[in-house]
């Protein structure tokens, strides 16, 4: 049974899939998805219907270089590049004590439908795989299992595989400790093999309109200008620099905090040594809050994979790796910077979340206890000791958990469902700011509420476009976030300041595309990425104490715009 499953994709090129999920835990949830497969050609479509077939607002497509989330009521679409390392065709699955490796397509559709057709990552080696009888799922004979944790008495999972491709035809979660109670339900109702598919299923739409109305700006200034810091208190500001020129290498740079406040006392730039090259994909480095030490995730051999968790002591200029993972996201501290959060992915459609101390001590999965509804989930931040965990699924209906970084303990973050939005808890723990878009109506408003979700403000209203990212200033009053959109098909990025009640709201940036949003460690500047400015990706600073819109670039000796200036962080 287990090879049939780990060798499934071999059996197949093509595959259509119609079926229906169910999972009963509140808050229930009913669907249907249709789904196409060109396993050969890295190409899949997914359709999500209501339960009576009715088509939703969204859609998900990979035309075999790009993969398209669509919004079909509202035409609107997001899009990013198909990873090479899911180009495997018809993979088979490794098998591993301990692993649930999964076929890297799925990793990309992510699907409760499309987990049916790559069946290898429930062929895992601890438990034991009983088969029951064979009956017949959307026409066809399929062998009946029940899957027993190997810690458990009753079976955690019953599925129907094909008898003749290990596609799994019907499944039934009883949830990992097992039990009798039925937790979800997914059926397919229709399966086609080898199909030849029509090419215009892979083709993305055009012409996806986005209307832009800002929201109407206040007056500055939103801080009283406060007399030169000294060095300490300005911090630093660290980057990375991309050259212009073949064969050149990029570079981390940092400068004074001094720049900024006092141009004429700033220190030449510096070169930090790093003891790896920059080849692959950079964030920014995530400082821990007493500013002490950063962390960053990287790979530091010619492969990609796996990466490592470094720390780096600024002040011995040190890396010390902590751990490593096939792939990191960006990792986050804890707000009291006793842990740091980080999701690992296997490059497979396995994902976690672990958390450890700063010194790489107490290394644990905080992930397992999420409903597998959910999956995949992605981390937004923390929120006093937990750790803020949001449904990435498609399906998904807004499920957020905070948990706990000491157990794992996870619970529902609202009583009620809310808005499948990121949330963004000030650092006095005390406000959410989240975006809350209507697919609908293609409506952002950005609030702010309690954490109970108790007295919502909102700050400004934008119709179409985006919204990212919203920031925090460290004291909690301010908060800063990014209004994309288009003008004359040309793309357009304000950046906008509102304090906490919402009362004031001004316009204080205005550019082509922004990347991050960096708040002074004093809160009297902010710093704005801008990846496309008439001179390249560029750093500019907004004094918000004075009442003028500027756009004053980043200065320092040493300092030249024949370079990229991207992916910032400002050492407090």
């Amino acid at each position: 049974i287990q090879r049939a499953m780990l060798e499934s994709a071999t059996k197949w090129t093509t595959i259509e899939l119609t079926g229906t999920i169910n999972w009963y835990p509140p808050p229930a949830q009913s669907y249907q998805e249709h789904i196409w497969i060109d396993l050969l050609n890295d190409r899949f479509r997914v359709e999500f219907m209501s339960i009576d077939g009715e088509p939703t607002n969204i859609l998900k497509i990979s035309d075999g270089a790009t993969i398209y989330d669509v919004n079909l009521i509202a035409n609107q679409m997001q899009t990013y590049a198909y990873p090479d390392f899911a180009r495997v065709g018809q993979y088979v699955v490794p098998l591993e004590k301990g692993f649930g490796y999964s076929h890297p397509m799925w990793g990309q559709m992510g699907t409760q439908l499309s987990e049916m057709a790559f069946p290898g990552n429930l062929a895992q080696t601890e438990g034991t795989f009983t088969a029951l009888g064979i009956e017949s799922i959307a026409g066809r004979d399929a062998l009946v299992i029940d899957w027993t944790y190997i810690e458990n008495d009753a079976p955690s999972i019953k599925f129907w595989l094909d008898t003749k491709t290990a596609v799994i035809l019907k499944s039934q979660d009883f949830g990992k400790g097992g039990s009798t109670t039925l937790q979800g339900e997914r059926i397919i109702t229709q399966v086609i093999y080898n199909q030849e598919l029509d090419m215009s299923l892979f083709t993305a739409p055009i012409g996806l309109p986005q209307a832009v109305i800002p929201a109407e700006a206040g007056d500055l200034p939103f801080v009283t200008e406060s007399g030169l810091p000294i060095e300490k208190e300005a911090g630093e500001l660290y980057f990375f620099l991309q050259p212009r020129q073949a064969g050149q290498s990029i570079e981390l740079a940092r400068v004074s905090g001094i720049c900024v406040f006092d141009s004429a006392n700033c220190p030449p730039l510096e070169k930090i040594q790093t003891p790896f090259p920059f080849n692959f994909t950079l964030s920014a480095l995530s400082w821990s809050p007493d500013g002490s030490k950063a962390a960053f995730a990287y790979a530091d051999n010619a492969n990609g994979t796996p990466q490592k968790l470094f720390i780096f002591d600024p002040e011995n200029n040190t890396w010390t790796s902590l751990a490593q993972f096939p792939y990191f996201d960006p990792p986050f501290w804890s707000p009291d910077g006793t842990w740091i959060a980080f999701r690992t992915q296997d490059g497979l459609g396995g994902e976690h979340v672990y958390v450890m101390h700063r010194d790489g001590s107490d290394l644990k999965n905080i992930s397992a206890n999420l409903p597998a509804a959910g999956k995949p989930y992605v981390m937004d931040g923390w929120y006093t000791e937990n750790i803020i965990m949001r449904s990435a699924s498609l399906a998904s209906q807004g499920s957020i958990y905070l948990v706990r970084a000491s157990d794992g303990f996870a619970k529902p973050m609202f009583d009620t469902l809310l808005t499948k939005a990121q949330f963004i808890a000030s650092p006095d723990a005390s406000l959410l700011a989240y975006d809350d878009f209507d697919y609908n109506t293609q409506q952002h408003v950005v609030k702010v509420m309690e954490p109970d979700a108790a007295n919502p403000i909102t700050l400004a209203t934008f119709s179409g476009g985006g919204l990212y990212p919203l920031v925090w200033s460290p004291n909690s009053q301010l908060l800063a976030f990014n209004y994309n959109g288009f003008e004359n098909n040309n793309p357009t990025a304000e950046v906008y300041i509102s304090n906490r009640d919402g009362n004031k709201i001004s316009l204080v940036y205005i550019g082509n595309s922004v990347g991050r949003l960096v708040f002074s460690p004093n809160g009297q500047y902010l710093l704005v990425e801008e990846t496309t400015s008439a001179t390249g990706g560029h750093l500019f600073l907004i004094n918000l104490a004075t009442a003028e819109l500027h756009q004053n670039i980043l200065q320092a000796p040493g300092l030249t715009t024949d370079y990229d200036w991207y992916a910032p962080s400002w050492r407090p």
